[in-house]
């Protein structure tokens, strides 16, 4: 049986996309000196990447910036690894970013070990939300939702050009 790919947003529109998202990240946090901006790797990374872009554009919010990587797979196998080392981000404002919301299991394993610093705020934000969530995850900020299959996987690709947003 051939699988059938359909595109779902070409590179016009996720860069539209990225750019509303990064208003929307500012519109939250414009009375703050400083956003620490964490992408969960690879694509979520990308995603806060170009985030951080397009904040500094349209502001003076000093950006900082990490990366988490943990398995996708098993998330509950290991603890999350953040590069930069971590400092001590109490009373500070997060934004946890990835590409895609699906079950809701990577996003909340990559919130963990941040609990414990008492940030000031913590948020998510992610390109494509996907409606299967089986953690109670919210996302703050959302590109967009996007109802599908249980059988059907949303693939992004942000790390060269042109963009892409696809379903297969």
């Amino acid at each position: 049986m051939e699988q059938r790919i359909t595109q779902v947003l070409d590179h016009k529109r996720i860069v539209h996309i990225i750019e509303r998202m990064a208003w929307q990240i500012y519109e939250h946090h414009y009375q703050v000196d400083e956003i620490y901006l964490m992408g969960i790797k690879p694509r979520g990374n990308f995603l806060s990447r170009l985030l951080e872009e397009f904040i500094q554009k349209i502001s003076s919010i000093t950006i900082h910036h990490y990366e988490i990587e943990l398995d996708k797979d098993q998330p509950h196998v290991s603890d999350p690894v953040l590069t930069p080392a971590l400092k001590d981000i109490s009373n500070k404002h997060i934004v946890v970013v990835d590409d895609v919301l699906n079950t809701g299991s990577t996003l909340l394993y990559a919130l963990k070990p941040l609990l414990k610093y008492r940030p000031a705020s913590l948020s998510t934000a992610v390109l494509v939300d996907r409606n299967h969530k089986s953690f109670p995850v919210h996302c703050d900020v959302t590109g967009i939702q996007l109802s599908t299959s249980l059988q059907e996987h949303v693939f992004v690709d942000l790390s060269v050009h042109p963009f892409k947003v696809y379903l297969k």
